[in-house]
């Protein structure tokens, strides 16, 4: 090693240490994971993929639009931009979540579609296992779910439901705010 430069008896140094490298990685660490916003309407506990979250706000002061359907229930100026809100859990259940010191604005995104959903609580992001996903066992509380819904997902004992703002947006009359 004397005849080594500085710097060759560094790779030398490196080369050495690479042989003795030993990987900590538990099984744990190698999953995929899938993040979401968590957030409950009524009793149902539901999940957002985060990339179609674009924020959670207080409730805003809301302007009623009339003739439209009693789950919508109006626009808000939200940094400038009309915002239309709906009441989630009137339009999932034909139960209006009423306000509260939990309730909170879900602002959805798809597209360039952005939407407000009243909710009662949310619970903030959740990380789960993408190879936990299990199918939805289908009770009478999750039928108007169904067709946003895709996949449960159970932490800690509390079953959590996948939906997706896609199908929200594109297989329900959740457009068609007009009475």
């Amino acid at each position: 090693m004397a005849d080594l430069s500085p710097f060759e008896q560094l790779v030398s140094y490196e080369e050495r240490g690479r042989r003795h490298v030993v990987n900590f990685a538990t099984e744990e660490d190698r999953r995929d994971y899938w993040r979401a916003v968590s957030f409950r309407v009524g009793k149902v506990q539901l999940l957002v993929d985060e990339r179609n979250v674009y924020g959670l706000l207080t409730l805003p002061e809301i302007t009623i639009v009339p003739g439209t359907r009693k789950w919508m229930m109006g626009v808000a100026n939200v940094r400038g931009e009309l915002l239309p809100i709906v009441n989630f859990g009137d339009f999932l259940f034909n139960i209006a979540t009423e306000r509260s010191k939990h309730s909170l604005i879900l602002v959805v995104q798809f597209q360039e579609v952005r939407s407000g959903l009243i909710i009662d609580q949310a619970y903030g992001v959740r990380r789960f296992p993408v190879d936990a996903r299990t199918d939805i066992q289908m009770t009478d509380m999750l039928e108007p779910l169904k067709s946003v819904l895709s996949g449960s997902f159970e932490k800690e004992g509390t079953v959590f439901h996948a939906m997706e703002v896609e199908k929200l947006i594109n297989e329900t009359g959740f457009m068609q705010a007009a009475a």
